[in-house]
């Protein structure tokens, strides 16, 4: 019985490494094409064909593993009164990356998170 236990735990990892080796477990979007850690941006001007395209104003952010949406965007208004809804956040987020939802967030990649006006009188 033992023989047989450790053939079958010999051929699980050839093949995981067979697999891993050849096509790989990290998805190629993984790889950030910039190795710029933070950029912050303020709104631009959009061009005078989509005037109205982007209207939120945002800050460009490399995404550390483990970090959420709303979690990024808390941070980035570093104020206790942050009272914005997720689901808004997240809209916002997928209006400013079009071609990225925001569960699927990948680790050294650059995004725009939303800014928003905070009063944080009571």
């Amino acid at each position: 019985m033992r023989p047989l236990v450790i053939l079958i735990i010999i051929v699980i990892v050839s093949v995981s490494i067979r697999i891993d080796l050849t096509s790989g477990t990290i998805p190629d979007n993984f790889i950030s094409s910039s190795p710029d850690q933070e950029i912050m941006k303020e709104p631009e001007e959009e061009d005078s064909e989509h005037p109205a395209m982007n209207p939120l104003a945002f800050q460009e952010v490399m995404v550390e593993s483990g970090q959420t949406v709303y979690g990024i965007t808390q941070k980035l208004h570093d104020s206790d009164s942050f009272n914005i809804s997720v689901q808004e956040v997240l809209d916002d987020f997928e209006k400013l990356n079009p071609d990225t939802p925001a569960h699927e967030l990948f680790a050294d990649e650059i995004y725009k998170f939303p800014i928003y006006e905070i009063n944080d009188e009571q």
